[in-house]
């Protein structure tokens, strides 16, 4: 492959565009689909990469794209950020007659250039496309499975493109939404309603913050409830969160008339924040979901909603989903494609939306997990010093009497367990088993798998982990402990990729591994582990003072960062505590680490560490840990309020825990018993006010 790289920037001048060839069919016939593929197995093909340095991602992250951007032979690159100049840059590339079409963006941009290929070129004549999550909103490439930052897909692609295999293919087909006097557009994810009403969120002062990803749609799902709930009370009958009236009729002849809180069309199965809001079983492309305006029990449908759970939903309730393979809307409102705004302006000419053939998208394999992997992949490859520090201490013996709860848990999950993992005060500290909670993470292969009860996977998928309580009688007394449960692949996520520490403040700490059920999976919970002291120090750094400062004192004010994101009762002496009871593991634990924290640490001839940071990056680091707080309120309530369903005992629990760790008695009243939702948020907001938590 060649070297040219080419640059077209949405604000040069009209001359750089101007030398951008038009695509003749007649000057130019693309190759087949197929001769692409081989192309691409036998590490000939041509790559291609449009960028839009506007995308949420993107911005934040350009120094490391471009990086990993150079670091891929050959790549031809173009930077676009309108819609004339993604065209103009698609025809370069096509003219370059590239296999593989690399789009670093969001959902629109990408919505922008699927809309330009298909008037183009039939789909059998596309390059293969790779869709890297760049924008604020990157649904398409999370339901295909490309994850993480930017930079490490192309790291992934990269890899790949060192040494080709056979693909990894997945195939999709695009919505196409069509109306009389109007071109044809072409999307993956169609909604009207409660959804398009939110969308106008985006450009509200939220998005100037530069928040992106999951944590805006969040606000924008969270603003849009509040808005439905206070026009609910007050009895509004028309606002800005008003539902839909339309008529929908399915190719079959079917017709739904009436209003609706909101409907949704799709041709992928996952959306942001793994909401999967269908539950039709037809063999058809389409997979559509109605809410009427007012559904009954919606509280209480609103998990199976979400989470995938809604075959329990009944059409006679409001609630409707179903796979079909064209349909027509009249209506006349607002509308949403891949987070573009349109509006239906005719209701007597009807929106048809219709599934095209499918589009080839290649989703490298993620590599990331490998502890002995030679290639040079900085942002993703671990140390293996700090790999074999992490092993080792997970293998240190624990106590004997840990047994019964063990084999308790064996017997309980059976063939979905992957791993147990103790951590908590009965590790850290002096607390015998007989005082204390044993503190346990039950790690599963598959939530459906775990659970004979499909309510608690839904729990467990839509917000991790579920929290449970065991007790197991054992030589004349009882054991106590408490485990999460979550799944090996959102363990992985949460130790490297969750914005909220939950998961990697807690194993950063030193932990030890009970169980394994094989060397694979004993790899991976060894690489989230080593994950979770990264992102725990990279994370809580950059909000300290330029100063050099011992272990010691960097465990301890990282800690309490962390502790103020949660709900939690534990002082500064707390954090102070685990920090010197494990101050020896945690010495070595940062020394290891340290080729991954460049940017933030740098190490002193006498062992402490300078932290590297500027008045700009510890400004943009409290901010974050200003949103991790503010997010970790919301979070903590929600799963608070999930362990009512799961946790026995769960409200003498928290008193206990509350007690133990301030001194505080919280009174159990018998109200407090029969509505633990309800009054355990007044006694958290008497405990915040008092400053027992923060």
């Amino acid at each position: 492959m060649g070297s040219q790289n080419i640059y077209t920037r949405a604000d040069q001048s009209e001359k750089t565009l101007s030398h951008i060839i038009p695509l003749s069919r007649t000057q130019h016939r693309p190759m087949t689909l197929q001769a692409r593929i081989d192309r691409l197995k036998t590490g000939a093909a041509k790559i291609g990469c449009l960028i839009n340095p506007m995308g949420g991602q993107v911005r934040k992250r350009k120094p490391a794209i471009q990086l990993a951007l150079d670091a891929i032979p050959g790549i031809m690159i173009c930077e676009a950020a309108d819609a004339v100049a993604f065209k103009s840059a698609i025809n370069q590339l096509i003219q370059a007659d590239i296999d593989l079409l690399v789009i670093v963006a969001g959902d629109g941009t990408t919505h922008a250039i699927l809309g330009h290929l298909f008037k183009l070129l039939a789909p059998g004549k596309w390059p293969v496309l790779m869709v890297i999550p760049g924008g604020t909103t990157n649904m398409t490439p999370l339901d295909l499975g490309i994850q993480g930052k930017p930079e490490q897909a192309l790291h992934r692609l990269r890899d790949y493109l060192l040494k080709p295999s056979a693909p990894k293919l997945v195939q999709r087909p695009v919505l196409r939404i069509e109306q009389t006097g109007m071109n044809p557009i072409y999307g993956m994810f169609f909604a009207v309603g409660l959804v398009a009403r939110g969308v106008k969120f985006s450009s509200s002062p939220v998005k100037q913050l530069g928040i992106t990803g999951s944590t805006f749609t969040f606000l924008i799902m969270l603003r849009s409830i509040i808005g439905i709930i206070i026009d609910m009370q007050l009895g509004r009958q028309k606002s800005e969160w008003a539902p839909v009236n339309m008529t929908m009729t399915e190719v079959n002849g079917r017709i739904h008339h009436g209003t609706y809180l909101l409907a949704l069309v799709s041709t992928v199965d996952c959306l942001l924040l793994n909401i999967r809001p269908y539950w039709g079983k037809e063999p058809a492309p389409l997979h559509v979901t109605l809410v009427n305006q007012q559904p009954k029990r919606l509280w209480r449908s609103v998990w199976p909603l979400l989470s995938g759970g809604g075959q329990v939903l009944q059409e006679t309730d409001g609630y409707y989903s179903h796979n079909t393979h064209s349909l027509t809307l009249r209506m006349e409102d607002e509308y949403i494609l891949d987070g573009e705004l349109y509006r239906s302006v005719h209701s007597h000419e009807p929106l048809r939306i219709s599934a095209t053939d499918p589009v080839t998208f290649f989703v490298p394999e993620d590599t990331t997990n490998s502890m002995t992997s030679s290639k040079t992949t900085s942002a993703v490859q671990l140390p293996v010093r700090l790999i074999n520090e992490v092993a080792w201490e997970s293998k240190k013996t624990v106590s004997p009497d840990l047994a019964p709860l063990l084999d308790a848990l064996i017997m309980r999950f059976g063939a979905s367990l992957d791993a147990v993992i103790l951590y908590g005060s009965c590790l850290h500290s002096d607390i015998s088993l007989e005082e204390g909670i044993v503190d346990l993470y039950v790690i599963v292969d598959s939530y459906h798998k775990a659970y004979p009860e499909r309510y608690l996977a839904n729990l467990n998928t839509w917000l991790a982990p579920n929290v449970f309580y065991l007790e197991v009688p054992h030589q004349e007394r009882t054991l106590h402990a408490k485990y999460a449960v979550i799944s090996t692949s959102d363990f992985a996520r949460g130790a490297q990729f969750w914005f909220h520490p939950y998961i990697w403040a807690r194993f950063a700490q030193p932990s030890r591994l009970l169980h394994c059920r094989d060397d694979s999976v004993r790899e991976r919970i060894y690489a989230a582990l080593a994950h979770s002291v990264v992102t725990f120090l990279k994370s809580g750094v950059p909000t300290l003072e330029a100063n050099i400062l011992d272990v010691e004192e960097i465990w301890t004010r990282c800690l309490m960062l962390t502790y103020a994101a949660e709900l939690r009762a534990e002082q500064e002496t707390r954090a102070r505590h685990l920090a010197q009871a494990n101050l020896n593991a945690l010495i070595r634990l940062t020394e290891v680490a340290a080729p991954m924290l460049t940017e933030v640490l740098e190490k002193q001839e006498n062992g402490k560490y300078r932290c590297l940071t500027n008045p700009e990056t510890q400004r943009k680091a409290l901010w974050h840990w200003r949103l991790r707080r503010w997010q970790g309120r919301i979070l903590s309530i929600l799963r608070l309020s999930k362990a009512t369903l799961t946790f026995t005992n769960s409200v003498e629990y928290a008193a206990w825990k509350i007690e133990r760790h301030t001194g505080v008695r919280v009174e159990i009243t018998p109200m407090l018993r029969r509505h633990p939702i309800l009054w355990g948020l007044k006694v958290a907001w008497q405990l915040l006010r008092r400053g027992v938590l923060r």
